[in-house]
C-alpha cells in the first residue's frame, strides 16, 4: 500500500511540474515579464508607439537574459513570441515594415498560430510589396498568409488588442488583390478585390467588374459620380471601408 501511495505521489508531482512548465508565470521573472508586455500593449493602444516599443525592447533584453541564466529557459518561448510580436506592431505603426517583418518571423518561430503575429506579418508584406514599383511576389506572400489565417482555425482577434481582428485581414486581402490588379469576385478561389470587399460589406453586391458595367458609384451619398475605370471604384470603396475598419 505504501508503495502505491509513493508511486501515486510521484505521478502527481510529475503532473504538477508539467503543468508549471506550460505556465509562463511559473519561472523566475515570468510574472514581471507578462505584466510588462501587458503594460506595453496598453501604451500601444493609447497611441504612444515609441513608448510602447521602449518597453518591449527592455522586456526582450530581460527575457533573453533569463534564457541564458535559467536552465528552464524553454518555458518562456511563448513570452518571447509575444514580445517580438509587440516589437513588430510598434515598428509597423512607426512605418518600419522591414524591421517589423523580421520580428514577426522570429515570433512565428515561437508561436506559429498567433493571430496577432500572422496579421502583423501579412501587413508587413503588404507594405513592403506595395512600395513603388509594386512587387507582386511580396504581395502574394501577404495574400498567402491571409488565406492561411482563415484556414488555420486561429482566433478572430488578437488577445492583446481586440481592434486587430479578422476585418483587418479581409481589408488587407482586398487591398492586396487591388494592388495585383485582380478586381474580381472569384468565390470559388476566394480571390479578387471585390470578393473580399463583399466579405466586409455585402451592400456592394450590385457591383460587377464586367467591362460593360457602368463605372458610376454614389460616394458618401453625395450623388452619383463617374469614374474612368472599375479599379477606381474599387479603390474608393476600399478607402471608405478603411474608415470603418480603422475609425479615427
Amino acid at each position: 500500500m505504501n508503495r502505491i501511495i509513493k508511486i501515486t505521489g510521484m505521478i502527481m508531482m510529475i503532473f504538477v511540474l508539467s503543468c508549471e512548465a506550460d505556465d509562463p508565470m511559473s519561472f523566475y521573472g515570468g510574472g514581471e515579464l507578462v505584466e510588462r508586455i501587458e503594460e506595453a500593449w496598453s501604451v500601444f493602444i493609447a497611441g504612444d508607439f515609441d513608448g510602447s516599443l521602449a518597453i518591449f525592447d527592455s522586456t526582450l533584453i530581460d527575457a533573453e537574459s533569463i534564457m541564458l541564466e535559467d536552465s528552464n529557459a524553454t518555458l518562456i518561448r511563448s513570452t518571447l513570441g509575444d514580445i517580438h510580436t509587440g516589437i513588430g506592431w510598434c515598428n509597423l505603426r512607426l512605418l518600419n515594415a522591414e524591421t517589423a517583418r523580421e520580428h514577426f518571423i522570429i515570433s512565428q518561430g515561437y508561436e506559429l498560430y498567433s493571430f496577432g503575429t500572422s496579421v502583423g506579418l501579412m501587413t508587413a508584406y503588404y507594405e513592403l510589396g506595395t512600395v513603388f514599383p509594386i512587387n507582386s511576389t511580396v504581395v502574394d506572400s501577404a495574400i498567402q498568409i491571409g488565406h492561411w489565417i482563415f484556414s488555420s482555425g486561429m482566433p478572430e482577434e488578437f488577445e492583446y488588442n481586440a481592434t486587430i481582428n479578422v476585418d483587418d485581414v479581409r481589408l488587407l486581402m482586398a487591398k492586396s488583390y487591388l494592388a495585383k490588379g485582380d478586381l474580381s469576385d472569384n468565390d470559388s478561389e476566394k480571390a479578387g478585390a471585390l470578393y473580399w470587399i463583399l466579405q466586409l460589406d455585402s451592400k456592394y453586391d450590385y457591383l460587377n467588374p464586367d467591362p460593360d458595367f457602368s463605372v458610376t458609384w454614389n460616394l458618401y451619398d453625395n450623388g452619383e459620380q463617374d469614374y474612368d475605370t472599375f479599379g477606381e471604384v474599387i479603390l474608393m470603396i476600399i478607402m471608405v471601408l478603411e474608415g470603418e475598419v480603422f475609425p479615427a
